[in-house]
């Protein structure tokens, strides 16, 4: 199965929970979180994050709906044009801790890419404003700005 056909499975077992108006979650924005015990910046514009666990995904009131995509349905949406992240980047807040200090930093992220076997996404990012990225990192967290599927999803 094509990872979009999966995240549209995954949205359309989410729409058939009874407390949910159809129309509503249909326009739900769709957030995502990507942890990992450590991350590395390869270039001045590559992160690569190792995937322990599946892609976290949620929206917000009224919506209230979650989910997990696995690497290689997360990335898919930075494929094709139009309504996806490479027609219109999202923005994200990568999060790190040095020394019991937490770092953050704004970036755009570009492009994204499974490398590794499947074992990690490799991010092209723009950085923004914030703490300047470590070659690596520690604790890190990337909250990646939301996705409204197309009526087609």
């Amino acid at each position: 199965m094509k990872p979009l056909q999966r995240f549209a499975m995954l949205i359309a077992a989410l729409l058939s929970c009874p407390s949910i108006l159809v129309s509503e979650a249909k326009s739900a924005e769709w957030l995502f979180v990507h942890t990992s015990n450590s991350a590395e910046m390869i270039r001045d514009n590559t992160l690569v994050m190792p995937v322990t666990r599946d892609i976290f995904a949620f929206t917000g009131r009224p919506n209230r709906l979650h989910g997990y995509l696995n690497a290689n349905e997360f990335v898919s949406m930075w494929r094709g044009k139009g309504d996806t992240f490479r027609g219109d980047p999202p923005n994200a807040v990568l999060t790190w801790v040095i020394r019991m200090s937490i770092k953050e930093a704004e970036v755009v992220v570009a492009n994204a890419i499974v490398s590794d076997d499947g074992r990690s996404i490799s991010y092209e990012v723009v950085f923004e404003r914030g703490d300047f990225l470590q070659s690596n990192m520690d604790g890190v967290s990337l909250f990646i700005d939301g996705f409204i599927p197309p009526p087609n999803y």
